[in-house]
């Protein structure tokens, strides 16, 4: 690998990391500042218990509403996945973190968002990184 592919792969690296710990960042402060607790619910329980025929990896569409201590959210074709589709369908409450502007957006207890500070922290070494070898390149009179 000559010198120009490596520099350049290392400033390719450090935006990508930037951008992936930005991404993940912008994830953690939605649900902290705009994230509410509630439990999940079927809009219209349904009266008969029946089996979904799924494997558990279908996403099956289903008018939920949350419960919190904000009131009530109606949520309209909420795209779930098959697993929780059905303990919905048993009557079970399922506790979520969903965002009030965009309720779509659920975050299931237990989950947990990915750590942003380990990109952020790799990104910011690597551009300096490359930006010095960069330089150093053009000294030598390669880029």
């Amino acid at each position: 690998m000559d010198k120009i592919t490596f520099v350049a792969m290392l400033f390719v690296g450090s935006l990508v990391s930037l951008l992936s710990g930005g991404m993940a960042l912008y994830e953690h402060l939605q649900f902290r500042f705009d994230g509410r607790q509630a439990q999940m619910e079927l809009a219209v329980p349904s009266t008969r218990k029946s089996r979904l025929p799924t494997g558990g990896f279908d996403v099956i569409p289903q008018d939920v509403k949350y419960r919190g201590t904000d009131g009530e959210v109606f949520v309209p074709q909420k795209r779930l996945g098959g697993d929780i589709a059905q303990r919905l369908i048993d009557g079970e409450k399922i506790p979520v973190t969903y965002l009030k502007h965009n309720p779509q957006r659920v975050m299931y207890a237990g989950d947990e968002l990915p750590n942003p500070w380990g990109w952020l922290i790799v990104g910011a070494v690597l551009l300096p990184m490359s930006l010095m070898a960069y330089r150093m390149l053009r000294r030598e009179g390669i880029a």
